[in-house]
């Protein structure tokens, strides 16, 4: 996909087919400085919840730039098997890798999640990191493609984040695990995972989940980073459920 693609928020000003569409001075300047695109370039518009719009630019100026909504395309991008990740907050740069890669990876939703392990952040610093990650999901369906982008939850303790992938199976990714995620979702494919911080889930935490009727996998013989795990399960779950043209 060549085309450069920029989100836009419909909820404040819904792209029309016909119409003139100006864009935020932010993405104004990302086009204008960045990409460095010229009047009669096209870019793609999406506004989050399915489809894009074909656009060319009309005008361009340092901060501002319109451009021609064209048509509507009712293209989608999602995989054939929607995944709930539960991840446990780890390190700051490591947890944007995690929301930036899976969205690429296809996630339906993130939902970020205190564990026993997991750094504690203030209330008005987890408030930052929730807008900053959400910002990040939509950066990411930007760069690979997507139309919908990935909810990023509220924070949440383990035992809300349990009940999200209620009637349908939930894998909780533990290294000592008996069986593989290979294994278990070859049978009943996971829609919800779940990857603890650094340092892994405590064994208690892995109990409170299988208890809840989780079931616990491994992802092979090497003990994964927490960040390295996440991305694993997601690309396992693909591999099986099919994530095909």
């Amino acid at each position: 996909m060549l085309t450069p693609r920029i989100f836009v928020d419909g909820t404040e000003r819904a792209p029309v087919v016909g119409d003139r569409y100006a864009l935020t001075e932010t993405a104004a300047r990302h086009v204008a400085h960045a990409l460095r695109m010229r009047v009669g370039d096209r870019v793609a518009l999406f506004t989050g919840t399915g489809g894009e719009y074909e656009t060319t630019i009309e005008h361009i100026a340092r901060s501002s730039v319109n451009v021609r909504i064209e048509r509507h395309l009712d293209v989608e991008r999602e995989t054939s098997w929607p995944v709930t990740l539960v991840q446990a907050v780890i390190a700051a740069d490591m947890m944007d890798l995690v929301i930036r890669k899976a969205v690429e990876l296809g996630v339906f939703a993130i939902a970020p999640f205190n564990a026993m392990r997991s750094q504690r952040l203030s209330e008005e610093r987890a408030a930052r990191r929730l807008v900053h990650w959400r910002q990040i999901a939509i950066a990411a369906c930007e760069q690979c493609g997507r139309n919908r982008v990935p909810e990023v939850l509220a924070w949440a303790d383990l035992d809300e984040c349990l009940s999200l992938g209620e009637p349908h199976p939930v894998a909780i990714v533990d290294a000592g695990a008996g069986a593989s995620l290979s294994e278990i979702a070859r049978t009943a494919t996971p829609r919800t995972i779940i990857v603890g911080p650094e340092g892994g889930l405590a064994p208690e935490e892995v109990r409170r989940a299988e208890d809840k009727g989780a079931r616990a996998a491994h992802l092979g013989r090497r003990v994964l980073r927490a960040e390295t795990a996440a991305l694993a399960a997601l690309a396992t779950i693909n591999a099986i459920a099919g994530d095909g043209r």
